[in-house]
């Protein structure tokens, strides 16, 4: 209630201030291939990542066929859109995958790896881009504090990931200690699993290029040329902010930051909002195959495992 509370305020305040009669000119200016580009750009970002999840999975010994995997992709990416919570849909595709991983705490570490490599991958571009954005990035307020504070609390999750510390904590928490322990060796064993751990950057970053991608699309698709500091800086560090669950779906949250950003970089109320609400409507446009592919999906959710993993690894 509180994100749907939160969202309708932050739409009914940024819609209350616009000029309706621009923004509907803008979105009748759509450039149709722009946009089917943009929305086939998503589609990659969500299949590409479906491969990363595999490579995880295989670095816990763990596998399951590739196709299960794309179409869970879609599943959990439609959820994501229509229920509560930042990862409605993570936890969906780990209640799919518990009978391949043999462990519920196994599949939430898989797929929460999963998630956890793509975000490192937006905070190292928004990181890299900010360093070497010169005067430009100076236009945006506290940008630098926002950025160092995002780099220092992933190098913390990653330590406390690694270290020990946390085994005297979580023998005091019960069995819920025992799950969240489970999770956190889990994901250490991908940090520590070097091949694994190195495919996995390098397909985050690709997926976060199709991000990115997806984002200059609809900007060209609108008819605008956003800064390049738009592009590799205010996008990447939106995208970290829509993982918090205090909105739904990240509907209200995206487009209040787009609006504060983008006015910085000389972009209008009506040209910022027409740009969020659009990437708002690809992601969920993108993601509806998922509602046919989940139809049926109980009746055969305990997918085989992949006859190339070798029975020790099962």
């Amino acid at each position: 209630m509180l994100q749907i509370v939160f969202t309708v305020g932050i739409l009914f305040w940024l819609l209350h201030n616009t000029n309706w009669q621009e923004l509907g000119q803008r979105f009748a200016a759509l450039r149709p291939l722009w946009f089917v580009a943009a929305v086939l750009s998503y589609a990659m970002n969500l299949s590409v990542s479906a491969i990363r999840w595999r490579i995880i999975l295989m670095a816990m010994e763990r596998s399951a066929p590739m196709l299960w995997l794309l179409r869970l992709n879609w599943v959990g990416a439609y959820f994501n859109q229509v229920l509560p919570g930042s990862v409605s849909g993570d936890v969906i595709r780990a209640w799919y995958t518990r009978h391949q991983t043999h462990s519920m705490p196994l599949a939430l570490a898989a797929v929460f790896g999963d998630r956890f490599m793509g975000l490192g991958a937006l905070i190292a571009i928004a990181a890299v881009a900010f360093v070497l954005g010169g005067a430009r990035v100076g236009l945006l307020p506290q940008m630098g504090w926002t950025i160092r504070i995002l780099v220092f609390a992933y190098v913390l999750i990653v330590f406390l990931i690694l270290s020990p510390l946390l085994n005297f904590l979580e023998k005091f928490a019960g069995r819920l200690g025992e799950k969240l322990h489970d999770i956190r060796l889990g994901m250490a064993a991908l940090l520590r699993h070097r091949l694994a751990l190195g495919g996995t950057i390098v397909l985050s970053f690709v997926v976060q290029f199709f991000s990115i991608l997806t984002f200059w699309l609809l900007a060209r698709a609108l008819g605008e040329a956003p800064d390049a500091v738009a592009i590799w800086v205010v996008w990447p560090v939106i995208s970290l902010f829509l993982a918090l669950p205090i909105s739904f779906a990240g509907w209200g949250l995206r487009e209040g930051l787009m609006v504060f950003y983008l006015s910085y970089l000389h972009m209008g109320h009506e040209q910022a909002l027409a740009l969020s609400l659009l990437l708002g409507f690809t992601v969920v446009l993108t993601s509806l195959p998922g509602a046919l592919l989940w139809i049926g999906l109980h009746r055969h959710h305990q997918a085989p495992l992949d006859l190339k993993t070798p029975p020790a690894s099962r």
